[in-house]
């Protein structure tokens, strides 16, 4: 899943690391560029007073991300942290996205067990998931600021996954500063990482 609205960015890069690194290591994969695809962040008003009825359906557009979570043992989201935070197409993704009966249910007595965030994940398939994200500012900066883009991906958006998923994070620290050479390794760095560790 790639979330940056320019082609010949340093985003694009990595969202190419990871492509070539499935590859590798022998992966099948989906690439989705929300930006190049056109989607569409904004919940409906209609969509949301559906959001609790999952017999009503879902737009084509969610219907199609769906299928594409439940075709996959692996999620790689790659964006730019921008104000310490996910470009808002990817948060719109999630909002529209994870819904209940697509994602998630929520618990019944006897049914099966919550996960930590009280949720019934139904995306158990995905047993791991990976953010790789540029920052402008520096790590100690991001940490204080709260990482929110990595914060959703491990601790919100994970446990709709498999409860065993794995969280892997990579991060480009100081973009803004950062040598050619230091990009350069920081995308051998991803293709090696999702060959053979992910």
């Amino acid at each position: 899943m790639h979330a940056h609205p320019c082609e010949d960015s340093f985003s694009a890069a990595i969202a190419d690391a990871v492509v070539a690194g499935a590859r590798d290591g022998g992966h099948e994969l989906r690439r989705v560029s929300l930006y190049k695809e056109k989607y569409q962040p904004s919940m409906t008003a209609i969509e949301r007073r559906l959001f609790l009825e999952k017999e009503k359906g879902h737009a084509p557009e969610v219907e199609g991300a769906l299928q594409n979570l439940a075709w996959a043992d692996s999620v790689v989201f790659v964006y730019p942290t921008w104000w310490f935070n996910m470009p808002g197409i990817l948060k719109g993704w999630f909002d529209r996205t994870l819904c209940v009966g697509g994602a998630f249910d929520f618990p019944t007595p006897g049914g099966p067990p919550a996960a930590v965030n009280g949720l019934v994940p139904l995306l158990t398939n995905v047993k791991r998931v990976a953010g790789i994200s540029t920052y402008g500012a520096p790590q100690h900066l991001a940490f204080l600021a709260g990482d929110n883009g990595r914060n959703t991906i491990s601790t919100a958006v994970r446990p709709v996954f498999d409860p065993a998923c794995t969280c892997l994070w990579l991060g480009l620290y100081g973009m803004d500063d950062s040598t050619k050479q230091a990009r350069e390794a920081f995308l051998a760095r991803v293709r090696k990482v999702i060959a053979e560790d992910f």
